[in-house]
């Protein structure tokens, strides 16, 4: 019962998100500026992010995401803390690499943690301390 609930959230949340639709100048962009060509191989889904300016969220295959934000002039990628203009051939090709680098990031899982992993693989490998040896009285 559980599953088939979580199947109709699923079902109604995509069908709320397809009457916005991607426009078809950012799929152009996914496409041929960003190389990400056939985009059901690196995109699982876009979201029409609430900000000024407009922008789109695109969430990649891997769980990672980026935004794709309309400029003035250009239209722009904000990678992590980055942005780059697509308009800039400098610019696009640091988007290039530094959305390969995203790509090339490992799945992430739901419920998974990497601090705590870090901090307890640490705690795995520190040396015992020596506790005084007790007076018997």
């Amino acid at each position: 019962m559980k599953q088939l609930r979580e199947q109709i959230k699923r079902e109604i949340h995509r069908l709320m998100e397809e009457k916005y639709p991607l426009p078809q100048e950012l799929v152009d962009a996914l496409k041929h500026d960003l190389k990400l060509n056939p985009l059901v191989r690196y995109v699982t889904h876009t979201k029409a992010a609430a900000t000024v300016p407009p922008s789109y969220e695109v969430f990649l295959t891997n769980g990672q995401s980026f935004l794709l934000i309309y400029k003035e002039y250009s239209l722009a990628v904000k990678i992590e803390a980055k942005e780059y203009y697509l308009g800039d051939s400098e610019e696009l090709a640091l988007a290039k690499s530094h959305l390969n680098r995203l790509l090339q990031e490992p799945q992430i899982k739901a419920g998974e943690e990497t601090t705590d992993s870090e901090d307890s693989a640490e705690a795995d490998f520190e040396e015992p301390t020596e506790e005084p040896a007790e007076d018997e009285a």
